[in-house]
């Protein structure tokens, strides 16, 4: 019994060590804001561009000021472009954490 003990008190003493370090984790997980479509630069002939994207954590993200639904950790949406130069900002925002992309679209009509 006195072996079973000792055991069961390091069991406890271990998972009161990790538990404080699995719940910094998430904390101190850095906010990556990446886009992945559309591509910086690009040329398009459709009037209409899908802006997807991920973020690392937990975060509210905004493209050109509007609030985008996100699942999970991924985000996406449809932008109605006017002909010729188009910017467009995608902010993600996590506490103190911000991160901004800023991309150029092109929409020339074919």
């Amino acid at each position: 019994m006195n072996n079973l003990t000792k055991l069961l008190r390091i069991l406890v003493l271990i998972s009161l060590l990790v538990l404080p370090i699995t719940a910094c984790m998430e904390g101190s997980m850095i906010l990556i804001l990446t886009v992945e479509t559309p591509q910086d630069k690009a040329i398009v002939s459709a009037p209409t561009v899908t802006v997807s994207g991920t973020v690392t954590k937990t975060a509210e993200v905004k493209i050109n000021d509007v609030v985008v639904p996100s699942k999970g950790n991924k985000f996406s949406t449809d932008i109605k472009l006017t002909e010729g130069s188009n910017v467009i900002t995608v902010v993600a925002k996590s506490g103190k954490d911000t991160e901004t992309k800023t991309l150029t679209i092109t929409y020339k009509p074919s």
